[in-house]
């Protein structure tokens, strides 16, 4: 990865749709990540994953920089409402996790911000710490099990027994009152 901030920020837009400060933290993050990281290409098609705390605009930079999808098994959602993200190659005994700690300055435009978030210098941007990641298995392809109610086929670990029948988690009437 040639760590051009300008070629990911390109990219992070062309992907998200639009220009805004979210994706530019997120673009800087990943940009830096793989530069800290020793990085030297999008980590091959499952190698790199990314650890998301969010499910905000910076994530869509972390797929166009960094190549990271669901679908791959290679991003991860752990939704704790931070923007933070943990770096790391499969099979390596530790990541990075970067936080964005930037204040968020309402003096600046847009415009200024997204600059900055680029440009900026990272100790004010962002706190980086190297972090032990149990690498997660990969890419697993589920059986599915047909929903007694709406009749959908449902990945297995998605299904919820009720007296014996597998229900889709939409159909499925919890007894625990907890809405998921």
């Amino acid at each position: 990865m040639g760590h051009d901030i300008d070629f990911y920020w390109n990219a992070s837009v062309a992907f998200h749709g639009h220009a805004c400060p979210g994706l530019a933290m997120g673009c800087r993050m990943a940009v830096d990540a793989a530069a800290l990281l020793g990085v030297d290409e999008r980590c091959g098609d499952e190698e790199g994953v990314c650890i998301a705390e969010t499910d905000a605009c910076g994530l869509d930079a972390i797929q166009a920089v960094w190549g990271c999808t669901m679908g791959k098994g290679n991003l991860l959602l752990k939704p704790r409402g931070k923007q933070a993200f943990t770096f790391y190659r499969r099979g390596a005994p530790e990541g990075l996790r970067l936080y964005w700690c930037a204040p968020r300055s309402d003096e600046r435009t847009r415009e200024e911000r997204i600059t900055h978030y680029l440009r900026g210098p990272a100790e004010e941007l962002y706190r980086a710490t190297r972090v032990a990641v149990p690498a997660p298995d990969e890419a697993r392809v589920s059986p599915s099990l047909v929903c007694t109610r709406c009749g959908e086929r449902t990945a297995e670990p998605m299904v919820r027994l009720l007296e014996g029948q597998p229900y889709c988690l939409d159909c499925f009437a919890d007894p625990s009152r907890i809405l998921r």
